[in-house]
């Protein structure tokens, strides 16, 4: 069971027994989102990334109800509900992709990447200090190999070994 705390976020109380978030092997197979008890409660507990993947894909199937995903997830209705409402537009974009395993994952969308890089690059930019600016330059450089205005990354390893050929049947004076 869970319950919502002062800032709007999903406070798991059930206690289960084992520490893997699976009760099977990953894919379609039913998930049960489990809690040791020896752990306190987990604020946003519905907000870590596979969860949260895993929920919207759930919603945009539509085969379970409300009551259901909470009892699956181990919280209330109402933190199912207010999830959803939160997250109606991922949703929908995943409802309309369904055969795209990525969609609503803002990583795997390059303008989103970008974007972060851009929020960070701001940060930075702000700051006064050395290594600031030296965050700065990494992140300017990432957003231009992403965007393919730069070379990836390669690495060359060059050794000086020497090598030495013989020739079998042919005497070295004939050459």
């Amino acid at each position: 069971m869970a319950t919502r705390n002062r800032r709007g976020q999903d406070v798991i109380v059930a206690a289960g027994t084992d520490d893997t978030p699976f009760s099977g092997s990953e894919g379609s197979k039913e998930m049960e989102v489990r809690q040791p008890s020896s752990r306190p409660p987990v604020r946003g507990a519905l907000e870590r990334g596979w969860v949260k993947h895993r929920l919207i894909r759930d919603f945009a199937l539509g085969e379970k109800s409300g009551q259901e995903l909470s009892a699956q997830y181990g919280v209330s209705a109402t933190s199912i509900s207010a999830f959803k409402k939160r997250h109606a537009l991922e949703i929908e974009e995943v409802r309309n992709n369904l055969a795209d395993e990525y969609a609503g994952v803002w990583v795997a969308n390059k303008l989103d990447r970008i974007r972060q890089y851009q929020e960070a690059a701001e940060q930075m930019a702000a700051g006064k200090t050395a290594r600031s600016a030296e965050v700065l330059v990494t992140i300017l450089k990432a957003v231009a190999e992403e965007l393919g205005q730069l070379p990836a990354r390669t690495q060359v390893n060059v050794s000086n070994e020497n090598v030495t050929y013989e020739i079998v049947g042919i005497s070295p004076e004939d050459i």
